[in-house]
């Protein structure tokens, strides 16, 4: 029989794999639970179809309560359903039908953090990938000619993001586990542990009231987090959360499709929208490194052809104020392709690139926006997003590990991306 699980955040990567080993073992996995490390990490955070979905900032409502810690907020469903199940939590514990001696639960059920905004996270990423990018990168080019313009500068970032295999587009970053949970809008946590401790993690599933809790979010559509019990999540397939649902949607059967909620209560990624953003972000790097390091050493040579007798100092290139179309579709392409991790051949690059170009062409003349969203949907269409690989939501209730032999994502790519024109038939009247 394993032991129980010690495992903290201090941990080494031993004790931490023998700590899981041991949690799974005493808190075995059933329906009132949901796994966002390995089953689901993309729940709420796409819609059915697979496609990358936010929160309605228009459908937030606050949760808490007004003299509670933390003043937090959720889609209103969710708050109007907790709601409910706060009422009836303080109902048992003052009636002492829950355990009083508890460290977990107390007189009230608070809640300490909620939704979370994925476009204050998304600036706290690039703030943080500047800082790490000038750490372990730029320090070292300061001074040389390496990075004499914008290009150059594209250049080298792009190889780091390459090495890294990190998110630096908006939709490559909301297809990573670099977002939060807490970013879908159906997150709440009513215990402030520490993420990733196991013993904190068995020691609350292990309280006397938390059996009575689990009842308690099953009758109101919740499941608990399976690796961190304190964080519960609203199951947009539960019929016990339907009628909070439904309550904001009349319908005449007063029942709410998975599709209709996300239609209803999230949005997509506007491609457009935040490939101007991606453009931004590589004037903001760049700016902010010139800025700091306005010029280079360039070395010269004496009358005898001897290099580094002497040196000049060189103004960087300026930053630009526009970046061409075409170019920007390329960069976006590339930088797609490298935070995804997948490998192309510089055929298949070329051949991609050709027929965004392409696309991009045929619509221009009429229509520059579409021309635009065409030409990104292409490459979305051949690259996809971590999020959009996986088996949407609908599928297979809420989990995304499928039945037969999975395909890893160079493999789907390979297979999805070949030099295959078919998909550019839908622009041949154009």
């Amino acid at each position: 029989m394993p032991q129980l699980p010690s495992a903290d955040n201090n941990s080494s990567i031993q004790q931490n794999y023998k700590s899981k080993q041991s949690y799974d073992f005493y808190y075995q996995q059933d329906s009132s639970q949901l796994d966002l490390w390995y089953d689901t990490p993309y729940y709420g955070r796409v819609d059915t179809e697979g496609r990358i979905v936010y929160p309605r900032e228009t459908f937030l409502n606050v949760v808490s309560q007004q003299d509670d810690d933390n003043q937090s907020i959720c889609l209103l469903f969710v708050a109007n359903a907790f709601k409910k199940m706060r009422l009836h939590y303080e109902t048992l514990y003052f009636d002492e039908i829950l355990d009083k001696n508890s460290r977990f639960f107390t007189s009230k059920l608070q809640v300490f953090r909620g939704w979370k905004s994925p476009t204050m996270m998304y600036s706290n990423n690039q703030q943080f990938l500047y800082e790490s990018f000038l750490e372990e990168q730029l320090e070292g080019l300061t001074d040389t000619p390496a990075i004499k313009n914008f290009d150059d500068f594209v250049s080298v970032l792009l190889k780091y993001i390459e090495n890294k295999k990190t998110p630096f587009t908006r939709i490559g970053f909301h297809g990573s586990n670099l977002l939060s949970s807490f970013s879908t809008g159906l997150v709440l946590e009513i215990y402030e542990g520490e993420y990733g401790n196991d013993r904190e993690a068995f020691e609350f599933v292990n309280d006397p009231n938390f059996e009575l809790f689990e009842e308690l979010c099953k009758k109101y559509g919740f499941r608990i987090d399976r690796n961190n019990p304190w964080r519960i999540i609203a199951n947009i397939n539960s019929e016990r959360l339907q009628p909070f649902i439904a309550e904001l949607v009349p319908s005449e059967n007063n029942t709410v499709t998975t599709k209709k909620v996300f239609d209803l209560f999230y949005e997509n990624l506007n491609d457009n929208l935040y490939f101007t953003e991606f453009i931004s972000y590589l004037k903001i790097f760049y700016a902010t490194f010139r800025q700091a390091f306005t010029k280079y050493k360039q070395e010269g040579f004496t009358s005898e052809g001897c290099k580094g007798a002497f040196y000049s100092y060189k103004q960087r290139g300026p930053v630009p104020e526009d970046v061409d179309t075409i170019k920007a579709l390329e960069l976006f392409y590339n930088f797609r392709l490298a935070e995804t991790g997948l490998v192309a051949s510089k055929k298949r690059k070329k051949f991609h690139i050709k027929n965004v170009v392409s696309i991009y062409k045929s619509f221009k003349g009429t229509n520059k926006t579409k021309a635009l969203s065409e030409a990104l949907q292409y490459i979305q269409y051949n690259l996809g997003t971590t999020a959009y690989m996986n088996v949407p939501l609908e599928e297979n209730n809420l989990t995304r590990i499928n039945e037969g032999v999975m395909m890893s994502p160079q493999d789907q790519f390979n297979k999805r991306t070949g030099e295959d024109s078919s998909y550019l038939n839908d622009f041949s009247d154009s």
